[in-house]
């Protein structure tokens, strides 16, 4: 099977307005794709400045360990993370629950 098939395609797309940005991630956030999306958020940082950042994954189809990890650095830097399919839906709420649980420990609260 042709690798290109199987990595996928990922697409990234930056809509701004002066309240948020808002990017749309599609395709498979795997990782020869993964450092694409990390650089493109490093190089738009300053560009962000205060604004809301929304990040919509509505279009992803499947991500895998690096990509969670991605996300959740995105999250941790101030990401909103948009969800709707269930696969995607689940990824989110665990990358969200993995930081709560973290800063909890971090305050010493203990999360059951």
């Amino acid at each position: 099977m042709d690798e290109a098939r199987v990595m996928g395609m990922l697409r990234i797309t930056i809509a701004e307005t002066p309240t948020e940005q808002k990017w749309t991630v599609e395709g498979r956030l795997v990782k020869p794709w993964v450092s694409e999306l990390k650089s493109t958020w490093t190089s738009t940082k300053t560009a962000r400045r205060e604004r809301k950042c929304m990040v919509d994954l509505t279009g992803v189809t499947f991500i895998d360990k690096n990509g969670e990890q991605v996300l959740a650095e995105l999250c941790k830097q101030g990401a909103e993370l948009i969800a709707t399919g269930c696969y995607t839906r689940h990824v989110v709420h665990n990358i969200e629950r993995k930081q709560i649980e973290s800063s909890a420990e971090r305050k010493g609260v203990r999360c059951e």
